[in-house]
């Protein structure tokens, strides 16, 4: 069949859409209640006889260019390749993977785009089903634009990647099989409002369905619960009909133990009719208790149902009172995630399975809160949300970053008034799709648009529809400053702190709801503070919560490629933001972060209190439901359990409750864990430590010294079955033996043999711009040299019968000298055990040092390690509400976190001892003597780990590499939001010291 495909449509400013539908609530028709009873929100739109799914195999020929689009498309003529829909160009072999996060993949200069942009042409046959009369083609995403033509004729178009289009086609439509051709538009003019961060793919991402009707049929229904002072509901039902004769319109509405309400009228072509069912005693749908009842719509002629709708309905009200943002009377609190539609094999596209891993994941993490951030999801998304129970913020497929970030003219489209009606088409066509689902909690106007004036009238028309609270976060850089909510990307806490106390801010962050859109910047090692965040979250009543950015990585798969993922720069984009994209909670296949594990703890429905005399108070942070809770208790002594028990919690909501375990107190170390269970899965677990400040752990002293000869610029103390050997020349312990085995590398890979001094770590992903402090000083290239050599016979000194030798060193680097200045002393026992202590001396000023102590590589075969300290994840002073105080084993290779950008990630913070042994058990057992410490073992230096771009290039080499800080830069939040607070950070390392102990196991 011949088309002529060709038009500016695309490129057209005038033009933004042709024939396409109003949009309406996504829903499913059936024919009969038994079909409806055989599906649910999973399956609906697959197993409907009344809608045809057209997802599947379809033609597809791709061009590079528009201008090699035929005149003259000929289906029968044309090469097509086979491809499935839905699916991307990006994954499917005919572009690479293209990732930005704040720029537009050409110069910007809007509405202009590229005139010669790629195109796809997709083609595909069906069969017109005879028994209905009215078809409707419906695409759930397409990105960017699409002309649509069916059997030669151009049917319509449409742009607006993430929404809905759909185009009435009965005109077009013949009796048996039928063409369809969809003409993929890489760029259109609406690309301009489609800047966000991510991957930007290509195709038919969605499902693409074909909705069937009888001439008589419902087009659309609002479906609206209004809230009564006698805590009953209405529930008013308005259709929007298409009708030829006179019919039946039957609403009714069931619960558990079935039907509640129901209720018919006549309608004809000349009238619409409500519904109203009114004072239902009902009970509320929330996040915690997602309560729904099933709508169940139906349309009838002469005593036949021509079509049914089932949808869910919850009852809510939302009220803003002053600063208080309420759900159903109650103050709750949003802790939420951003999330994308994002899967590392088919890029947006994502099944039904894919959406309802990642909500279950929400709830298994204590997240009751997502931003669909930057545009609707697919409405499946939706129907999860409220099935499982989490408040949403359906944000509009509207940014327009590169305006400021390239053009320097934020206000390029937004401040447009030519711009206006884009923006509402893409606002209206979010809310007429989702407004019927009881999940949504707040509207948002787009993401990152800098400005106000299309946004005013987007929030005005919408406010008009709607009494859901709107929100937009780029306005409260402009004089608007908010709409319903003030809401703001990563405050810093000492902000937050004061928007809390309510006091210490302009007036103007008090009028309203205190909402934090992004915050916790979870890429890589992170976030740092969360825990601080949370805490101000729950303790005042105006600060609504926040999102953390974000749910998972961005990352391409590659089965059989040199990288497993791959991020910005790796398909040769010509403009990138590098790993920028890998910055979630979870990996691609969504295994958890340490962060998230850090997350779900941070976000824990109930918290502890220690009262005294061994009596904690809890408090259930939730709103409407009990924490009715299994907890398991442990008291540890020295990282060892010593008591344990368990107990059950069942708090009214907002409610406390006091337990008294009354345990035998012990010397040492004394920790309490508190685990907290629901139907035997562990939901959250927190911990009370208190560290005993004397260990009197010591070398045992000997009766006599060690034996010391010299040769050369050798110091050889002779200890018990082995020996320490000292240069005096390099200031460097070189050998250290026992029973002839050697616990020293002595072929480094680090800058030298023995113990040295650290002050570099290889950048986590928030130390992003702290790097330029590091690569200005060289901090990579690190490299401790004695300050003055003495001679071999000179070097040590027999004190109170142990060998002492002291020396004093500068770390220089390739572009700076004396870094650091420290003295090292060693102090050698008769047993062979070693005592070092290392202090700074000076140091250079430079705010977020990232870390002081001291290395050693060890031979490669000593890969067994065991301490006692927080675990089993990487954890840092500010990153570790996901670590529990205990005594862990471990494999040095398991030690750190593999991201996908390799970064440090094997420490464990407040260590107080760490063994490393061989598979027979020979090692050295490491002891921190003044308090804990930071360790880390891998088999890299911080060094190799940071030339790493990807996991796979961070090979093993043959050490163990040790660390051992007294102290380590907090993780923070900086590649977004806020750097480690001062109790996490350093500005000089002088002062700085660490005692270790070192001894044989």
């Amino acid at each position: 069949m011949k088309f002529n495909l060709k038009n500016d449509n695309y490129s057209d400013f005038g033009i933004y859409k042709k024939n396409v539908l109003f949009p309406r609530s996504y829903f499913i028709s059936f024919s009969t209640p038994e079909e409806m009873a055989k599906t649910d929100i999973r399956t609906q739109r697959y197993n409907s006889s009344a809608v045809d799914v057209l997802s599947g195999e379809w033609d597809f020929v791709y061009y590079e260019k528009e201008s090699l689009l035929p005149l003259e498309f000929d289906t029968d003529s044309i090469k097509f390749d086979k491809v499935n829909v839905p699916s991307v160009w990006q994954h499917t072999g005919y572009e690479k993977p293209y990732y930005v996060n704040s720029r537009y993949q050409f110069k910007p200069n809007p509405p202009e785009i590229p005139v010669d942009c790629p195109v796809g042409v997709y083609h595909r046959t069906f069969v017109r089903d005879e028994n209905y009369s009215n078809f409707i083609l419906s695409f759930l995403g397409v990105a960017g634009g699409l002309d649509v033509f069916i059997n030669g004729k151009f049917v319509g178009y449409s742009e607006g990647s993430h929404n809905t289009a759909e185009f009435e086609v009965d005109e077009f439509l013949c009796e048996g099989e039928n063409h369809l051709v969809v003409v993929n538009h890489k760029f259109t003019n609406g690309t301009y409002l489609e800047c966000q961060d991510m991957f930007r793919d290509n195709g038919i991402f969605r499902d693409v369905l074909l909705h069937k009707y009888t001439k008589n049929s419902i087009y659309d229904f609002e479906a609206k619960t209004d809230f009564n002072s006698d805590f009953t509901y209405n529930l008013l039902i308005n259709p929007s009909l298409k009708l030829v004769d006179e019919c039946e319109f039957n609403a009714a509405l069931f619960g558990d133990d079935g039907i509640i309400a129901s209720k018919s009228v006549n309608v004809n072509s000349e009238e619409i009719s409500s519904i109203c069912f009114e004072n239902l005693k009902v009970d509320e749908w929330s996040a915690e208790n997602p309560k729904l009842y099933t709508l169940v719509l139906s349309l009838s002629l002469e005593g036949k149902v021509i079509q049914l709708i089932r949808h869910h309905v919850g009852f809510k009200h939302i009220r803003i009172t002053g600063n208080v943002f309420t759900f159903n009377n109650k103050n709750i609190k949003l802790l939420g995630v951003n999330h994308h539609d994002t899967n590392p094999k088919t890029g947006y596209a994502m099944t039904v399975e894919d959406m309802e891993k990642d909500v279950s994941i929400f709830k298994q993490y204590n997240v009751n809160c997502v931003r669909t951030s930057h545009y609707p999801p697919d409405p499946t998304f939706l129907d999860l949300c409220d099935e499982y129970g989490v408040y949403v913020i359906d944000e509009a497929d509207i940014e327009t970053h590169g305006c400021e970030v390239e053009m320097h003219k934020p206000g390029a489209c937004s401040h447009n008034e030519l711009w206006q009606p884009r923006y509402w088409d893409r606002v209206l066509r979010m809310f007429e799709r989702d407004k019927n689902h009881p999940s949504i909690t707040m509207w948002s106007l787009g993401n990152e648009a800098h400005g106000y004036l299309n946004q005013d009238f987007c929030y005005n028309e919408l406010k008009r529809r709607s009494d859901i609270p709107i929100h937009y976060e780029g306005v409260c850089r402009t004089k608007r400053w908010a709409y319903d909510v003030v809401s703001q990307m990563y405050p810093w806490h000492s902000l937050v702190r004061k928007v809390a106390k309510g006091s210490g801010l302009t007036k103007k962050f008090y009028t309203k709801p205190y909402f934090m859109c992004e915050y916790a910047h979870a890429m890589g090692l992170g976030a740092g503070e969360l825990e601080e965040y949370v805490k101000y979250i729950l303790e005042a009543d105006n600060i609504l919560g926040g999102c953390i950015w974000e749910f998972a990585d961005h990352a391409a798969y590659h089965e059989n490629g040199a990288y497993k993922y791959t991020y910005g720069g790796d398909h040769g984009e010509a403009k990138h933001d590098g790993n920028f994209c890998v910055d979630g909670l979870f990996f691609p296949d969504r295994t958890p972060h340490s962060g998230a594990l850090q997350m779900k703890n941070c976000y824990r429905p109930v918290r502890a209190k220690a009262l005294g005399d061994d009596t904690y108070e809890f408090y259930n942070y939730n709103c409407f439901t009990n924490a009715h809770f299994k907890v398991k208790w442990s008291y540890l002594v020295d990282g060892v359990c010593d008591q344990c028990g368990e107990f059950e919690l069942d708090i009214e909501p907002h409610f406390r409750q006091c337990v008294n375990l009354s345990y035998q107190h012990k010397l040492g170390d004394e920790a309490i864990i508190f685990t907290y269970m629901k139907d035997g899965e562990e939901i959250a677990s927190e911990q009370f430590v208190d560290f005993c400040d004397e260990h009197n752990i010591s070398a045992d002293a000997p009766d006599e010294p060690c034996r010391v000869t010299t040769s050369q610029d050798k110091v050889i103390v002779h200890f018990d079955d082995g020996e320490f050997v000292f240069d005096a020349k390099s200031g460097r312990a070189v050998s250290y033996i026992k029973n002839g085995k050697q616990y020293i590398n002595t072929a480094p890979f680090g800058d030298g043999l023995g113990f040295g001094l650290s002050v570099y770590r290889a950048p986590i992903d928030n130390d992003m711009y702290f790097n330029r402090i590091y690569t200005k000083l060289g901090l990579d290239t690190e490299t401790l040299y004695p300050i003055k050599t003495i001679t071999a016979d000179k070097a040590y000194k027999i004190i109170n019968n142990k060998v002492v030798i002291s020396y004093s060193y500068r770390l220089n680097t390739a572009k700076a000298k004396n870094v650091i200045k420290a003295d090292i002393t060693y102090s050698v026992y008769k047993n062979g055990s070693l005592e070092i202590e290392a202090e700074c001396t000076h140091s250079k000023n430079f705010i977020f040092a990232p870390r002081f102590g001291l290395t050693l590589e060890m031979p490669k075969t000593f890969d067994e390690v065991e301490y006692y300290g927080l675990g089993d994840k990487p954890n840092l002073s500010d990153y570790k509400e996901h670590a529990l105080l205990g005594i862990y084993k471990s494999k040095v290779a398991d030690m750190h976190e593999a991201y996908i950008k390799p970064q440090e990630s094997s420490m464990r913070s407040d260590t107080l001892w760490a063994s490393v042994t061989n598979a027979e058990g020979e090692g050295l057992r490491f002891t921190c003597l003044n308090g804990r410490m930071v360790f880390s073992a891998d088999h890299y230096t911080s060094r190799q780990c940071a030339k790493a771009r990807h996991n796979e290039e961070l090979q093993e080499c043959n050490t163990t590499y040790l660390h051992f800080d007294s102290y380590m830069l907090g993780a923070g939040s900086n590649a977004c939001g806020p750097v480690p607070s001062k109790s996490n950070k350093r500005s000089t390392l002088k002062g700085e010291h660490i005692r270790l102990l070192v001894e044989f196991v």
